[in-house]
């Protein structure tokens, strides 16, 4: 958008401002004019600009950054965590989780019978080494009536308790979905575990609250962000009751958070290949419903995408990411290991006719698909996918993103980069304990580990990288995971190594990280025509940190604090 440069509203100068654009160039002076960014350069060319009712703002030599972009999150899901009962990430046994809900049940007496309680970030793994495992006969033993639901960490495993599964429908006739797992025990009763897809089906049945509480998780949740430089997210999974709940704070005048989303397809709601063309037109108007073809300075929403799970979670005991060679098992014990080879690949949760139907009728629609691609198999049969429709439809403008690829494939890096498709990656799932790291090793075999966690070798091939945090996956904490890119390494608090690096890819740079949350992820979402780098003719998205970044070492990014969000050219967060 072109715009006066003259009498601008806000001019920063004396600042080290990155642009993000296509030169990664370093400026002094930026100035915004309506919202828009007007003019970058020295501080000599962009004050001569200012006028008489000019704001000029002294970054003393401070950075300053386009907005963070996440461009893969489900933000209400992290929403309704924060407000909940939760237990926080943390390696729990059986009895310890069960103690820690029992405490929460007995803190808030006066719930019904037939309200839910919901426990988030369980970290459901931390129990297999010891062999033991959350049940629906575990969760029965809580002194309550209440329907009990535990979500993993990783948002692939409900554990529900007799009241719950009742309440949810599931019970002993219940067949299992395409795309998904409902757990039995050793004499064929379910034990309360739902695995993948039923897992999140099931957790978003269970109701929220009210229009005005989840108004309330939305206003918490663009808060929690902006305060850590968020500017712009893509929720990966979206419905109708984080829309309806952003889009009241928008019409309040009070949204801060530019919102894109992805909905879902089914591997259950496509009645074969011929049914992919009503399944995208039920995308695309969805889409419009929701969509802002043209953004300006006021947030709102972009949707332009859909989403699809290609296959599962990698890492035991799940293991259901496709493998294009068989997995590994421990058939020993935690403390004695013996890594048997097995004949288990994984899941693909769609047949290849009807998953290259559906992405043909994205390259028709021009939607642009967003895969839960973590392993192999799954990223094959996506790119396989793709290049029939690249060859369809040449000259379509379709952005497809991969999201996770945790084990990818020697030969997948350059197809990447040929197909015109981004790899969206969870940094902070490099910086793996060495427990982990030794198990995937064993896992995999060594001809597949040095492809685990790829990051540089996409990049390296000429492929195109966009980082998203996956929240609530993890803790929401955006400068430690840009962190674990730089440096393949878990922290702790004190800025310690808290395990081994990751040692079978680079690290990268800090320009490459911040170009993966900033202007490719906005080529992602379809917006860097708008947002992304700062940049005349743009859109004023911007932070301002009280720490120099590129004066630090990799290993003190994650204490970068924000001193000021801007959004549209409106400051929407600052720090005390």
């Amino acid at each position: 958008m072109k715009k006066d440069v003259l009498n601008p509203d806000v001019i920063y100068h004396n600042g080290k401002i990155y642009t993000a654009d296509s030169a990664d160039q370093i400026c002094q002076a930026l100035a915004i004019k309506d919202g828009w960014i007007v003019a970058v350069g020295t501080d000599q060319d962009v004050l001569a600009l200012a006028g008489q009712q000019t704001q000029i703002i002294d970054l003393d030599q401070k950075v300053m950054l386009p907005g963070l972009i996440d461009s893969h999150m489900h933000p209400f899901w992290g929403g309704k965590q924060l407000r909940g009962c939760q237990l926080d990430y943390a390696a729990l046994t059986v009895e310890q989780t069960l103690e820690k809900i029992q405490a929460h049940l007995d803190r808030d007496p006066l719930k019904e019978a037939d309200d839910w309680l919901s426990v988030r970030a369980w970290q459901r793994q931390a129990m297999m080494p010891v062999g033991a495992d959350m049940s629906r006969k575990a969760l029965d033993t809580l002194n309550t009536r209440r329907p009990v639901v535990l979500f993993s960490n990783d948002c692939h495993t409900l554990a529900a308790n007799s009241r719950a599964l009742e309440m949810l429908g599931i019970d002993e006739n219940t067949p299992v979905p395409a795309d998904g797992q409902i757990g039995r025990d050793e004499d064929g009763r379910l034990n309360g575990i739902l695995e993948d897809a039923p897992a999140m089906r099931a957790f978003d049945s269970i109701p929220t609250g009210t229009p005005e509480q989840c108004v309330l998780i939305a206003r918490h949740v663009q808060q929690v962000l902006n305060e850590q430089g968020v500017t712009t997210v893509m929720d990966t999974r979206v419905y109708d009751e984080q829309l309806i709940a952003f889009n009241a704070l928008r019409e309040r005048g009070e949204l801060t958070l530019r919102v894109c989303g992805a909905k879902e397809i089914t591997p259950d709601s496509v009645d074969g290949p011929a049914d992919a063309a009503r399944a995208l037109d039920e995308i695309v108007a969805f889409n419009q419903q929701w969509n802002d073809p043209q953004w300006g300075p006021q947030p709102g929403f972009g949707l332009s995408h859909v989403k699809f799970f290609v296959d599962g979670v990698l890492q035991p005991p799940t293991m259901t990411a496709s493998l294009l060679q068989p997995y590994r098992e421990n058939v020993g014990t935690h403390e004695q290991p013996n890594w048997q080879p097995t004949e288990r690949y994984g899941d693909l949760y769609f047949t290849q006719p009807v998953f290259e139907a559906l992405i043909h009728e994205c390259g028709r629609t021009g939607v642009h698909p967003h895969m839960h691609t973590v392993a192999e198999g799954a990223i094959e049969m996506t790119l396989n996918a793709l290049e029939k429709m690249r060859a369809a439809f040449p000259d379509k403008d379709v952005r497809p993103g991969l999201a996770h690829n945790e084990l990818a494939a020697a030969s997948h890096y350059a197809r990447f980069a040929s197909l015109g498709a981004a790899a969206v990656l969870s940094y902070q799932w490099a910086g793996l304990p060495a427990v982990l790291i030794d198990e995937e090793r064993a896992m995999l075999g060594e001809d597949r580990f040095p492809h685990l966690e790829p990051q540089g070798r996409f990049l390296d091939a000429g492929a195109r990288i966009a980082y998203g945090s996956d929240w609530p996956i993890d803790r929401l904490d955006e400068w430690y995971n840009l962190q674990i890119a730089m440096t393949r390494c878990a922290w702790d608090s004190a800025g310690n190594p808290a395990g081994p690096r990751l040692d079978n890819d680079r690290n990268l740079t800090l320009i490459e990280v911040l170009r993966s949350a900033t202007i490719d992820a906005a080529w992602m979402i379809a917006r860097d025509h708008e947002i992304g780098s700062l940049e005349p003719g743009k859109l004023a998205d911007l932070i301002v940190l009280k720490n120099d970044i590129f004066n630090e070492p990799p290993e003190q990014l994650f204490k970068t604090q924000v001193a000021c969000t801007v959004i549209g050219g409106k400051v929407v967060w600052q720090s005390q």
